[in-house]
């Protein structure tokens, strides 16, 4: 394969990773600029080989190879190893959803959700990527990455609304930010889904800097009753992981 046909294999791969409802022939071949006989090669190649899936409207969908590759990713990943059994003994504690996820660019990816009696419903997943500015895990990224490196994101952001409270400007954001670093946590008051409240911590490396957060989810109303305790579980949560990253508090 050649170094221009295995981009075109990605550059497939990634538009369809970001189109829930999958795309076809044509929308394909004109948002990648590949001429169609070409793409139509491509997609066929990649539909014999289980890397796509191609439904009876002629819609092209992820294949079941890359789920089990993106799992298998997931899994072997050295910040979910850490975390796995710790967010899972944590949800007996709080009794409500645990995530951990990673940041990439403006986004942050769930790397694992462990759910409990409770699980309030949430369109947050594994695999599942969402902005910095209106999540819990995304806004700890902000709060505890270095000054030049907020302040790039910061810029960057695409300050979406999706509720009433979602932050929709940078001085607010910032502001939230500073009141965050001092309270040692951060929230997510309905500013991603209404009725969600979040609290997130980071964790560190050995050098202190932010490599993942993990946070506790849930029913507004229920996490607020017992707010004060769920942060300090959390907390001590990330601290346990991030001394397993080689991080001494």
């Amino acid at each position: 394969m050649s170094v221009k046909s295995a981009e075109r294999v990605l550059d497939v791969i990634d538009y369809l990773t970001s189109a829930d409802e999958g795309a076809t022939l044509m929308e394909l071949s004109k948002r990648l600029d590949i001429p169609k006989s070409s793409m139509s090669q491509l997609l066929g190649t990649m539909t014999r080989k289980n890397y796509l899936v191609k439904t009876e409207g002629n819609i092209y969908k992820l294949g079941y190879k890359l789920i089990i590759a993106g799992n298998k990713a997931r899994t072997s990943n050295d910040i979910y190893s850490a975390s796995i059994s710790i967010l899972k003994n944590k949800v007996v504690v709080t009794g409500e959803t645990l995530f951990l996820a990673i940041r990439s660019s403006t986004e942050i990816i769930y790397l694992a959700k462990v759910d409990s009696d409770n699980s309030h419903r949430t369109t947050a997943q594994p695999g599942v990527r969402k902005p910095l500015h209106s999540t819990g895990l995304g806004k700890t990224f902000l709060t505890y990455e270095d000054e030049e490196v907020r302040e790039k994101l910061l810029e960057s952001i695409n300050y979406t609304q999706f509720t009433p409270k979602t932050i929709t400007n940078k001085q607010r954001l910032n502001c939230a930010l500073e009141k965050y670093e001092k309270q040692g946590y951060v929230i997510d008051d309905e500013e991603g889904e209404e009725g969600v409240f979040c609290i997130a911590a980071p964790i560190l490396d050995d050098t202190g800097k932010i490599i993942a957060a993990i946070s506790c989810a849930g029913n507004r109303e229920r996490m607020l009753e017992r707010k004060e305790v769920i942060a300090e579980e959390i907390v001590k949560s990330a601290n346990e992981i991030s001394r397993t990253q080689g991080f001494n508090f």
